[in-house]
């Protein structure tokens, strides 16, 4: 049987699961996903990006073992908002930050202009956002902001693991306060207002889209069939009133752990 394999990284559980092509899930197998306090700050945890790997990939055995029989055809991946992977000069992974990681606080008052931030983010802009994140790093971890390249949301980054492409889809841009709403863009204006260099951002690609082939050097770890496929997914919340199907004039609440 052809199959997809969705990772989704929430607020507290790293899930796996297993659907067949019609949507119906086979198996999904859960854990916790674990934060270390970050003593460089009053308010502040982290997660290992490599061992959030480990744990991907052993859930995802135990997902597909309770699905036997299946080839996956396409993976895709989902997270909590506003968390991001920082990562280095060669691709590698330094940290995980989660979305309630509050280092940036301290430095919320940078901001001389919060209503313009609104405007073109439509977030108020808070220590919740993944920019204020960067900006943390940067003034309470310079040894560690030395070594930043670039960042990724937290599903993207499982996407470029997988495949080994770096992109940053809409829904997840649109929760860094770095990214125009209405011009559907990142915004050189935002970045200057929280002292950001662009260069850290990735190319924007599209929930839905196939962002490239799955390693080859994944493939049984994944039950995969040749030719399987990593397509981008998105931000939990945002694909979860998606996978309501809302009308016009419908209101969706998602009540998850940030609830």
């Amino acid at each position: 049987m052809e199959a997809y394999l969705i990772i989704d990284i929430g607020t507290g559980n790293a899930r796996v699961a297993v659907t067949d092509r019609g949507g119906n899930v086979l198996s999904v197998a859960r854990e916790d996903v674990h934060y270390e306090k970050d003593v460089h700050y009053t308010d502040s945890i982290y997660f290992d990006p490599d061992e959030l790997w480990e744990q991907i990939q052993r859930l995802a055995r135990r997902a597909l073992s309770e699905a036997p029989g299946v080839r996956v055809v396409a993976l895709t991946a989902t997270s909590q908002r506003e968390g991001i992977v920082l990562l280095g000069r060669n691709g590698e992974s330094l940290i995980g930050l989660p979305n309630i990681d509050h280092r940036g606080r301290q430095w919320e008052g940078v901001l001389t202009d919060k209503q313009r931030v609104y405007a073109l983010t439509g977030r108020y802009p808070t220590s919740l956002f993944s920019a204020l994140k960067l900006v943390g790093v940067r003034e309470g971890r310079w040894p560690l902001w030395e070594r930043v390249a670039g960042f990724l949301s937290i599903s993207d980054w499982v996407q470029y693991k997988l495949s080994g492409v770096q992109g940053y889809e809409h829904s997840q841009a649109s929760e860094t306060l770095l990214y125009d709403v209405a011009g559907k863009t990142w915004s050189t204006e935002l970045c200057d207002m929280f002292d950001l260099d662009a260069g850290l951002l990735a190319d924007l690609v599209s929930s839905g889209a196939v962002l490239g082939p799955l390693l080859p050097s994944l493939g049984g770890a994944f039950a995969a069939a040749a030719g399987a496929v990593v397509v981008v997914g998105g931000a939990d919340t945002q694909l979860a009133i998606e996978g309501t199907q809302p009308g016009a004039g419908d209101m969706v609440i998602v009540s998850g752990t940030t609830t």
